[in-house]
């Protein structure tokens, strides 16, 4: 929809997919104003490559895993911030895989650390015995990019105590 052309380059998909990687990286720049960068994000159309999202079934691996890098350029928008953070924590109707959920966790990761919320978001997922490996050292490499407390090194640390996976124990240790 953005490139209203039918010659035969524009049809392939590196170019379809650049083209939404491109435009969300020039709608955040565009956006830079803060006291009016939401209602830019907005008039933009950053709300339909949320529907495009959602209408995909969860197993179009690929086109969602772009539509992902897609919304990580779109790292400003609180509308984006609300869509990363309920597959994140698997809130959706549908339910993701790992592997979505760990490139949507790297997504929201510079927003959250911006806003200071990466023990809010990171921490609970981190210490979930129940979510993938993947998923939950995703979580730990974006908390140790924030600032941490001593509590929360702690924290950690007494979790690790009893910590049955090794693939988290070791990358940890």
């Amino acid at each position: 929809k953005l490139v209203k052309s039918d010659k035969p380059h524009l049809q392939n998909t590196f170019t379809k997919s650049a083209i939404n990687l491109s435009y969300a990286h020039l709608v955040r720049r565009t956006c830079h104003e803060v006291t009016t960068q939401q209602e830019c994000f907005k008039a933009l159309h950053v709300e339909e490559f949320i529907n495009r999202f959602d209408a995909l079934t969860v197993d179009d691996h690929a086109m969602l895993k772009h539509l992902i890098l897609v919304f990580h350029n779109f790292r400003d928008s609180d509308i984006m911030e609300h869509k990363l953070k309920s597959i994140v924590f698997n809130e959706t109707p549908k339910k993701y895989d790992g592997a979505l959920r760990e490139k949507a966790i790297f997504a929201l990761a510079s927003r959250a650390l911006r806003k200071g919320l990466e023990k809010d978001y990171f921490l609970p997922i981190f210490l979930t015995k129940g979510e993938s490996h993947e998923v939950r050292i995703a979580a730990f490499d974006v908390l140790m990019k924030g600032t941490q407390t001593t509590t929360t090194f702690n924290k950690i640390m007494t979790y690790m105590i009893y910590e049955t996976d090794y693939e988290v124990f070791n990358y940890v240790y």
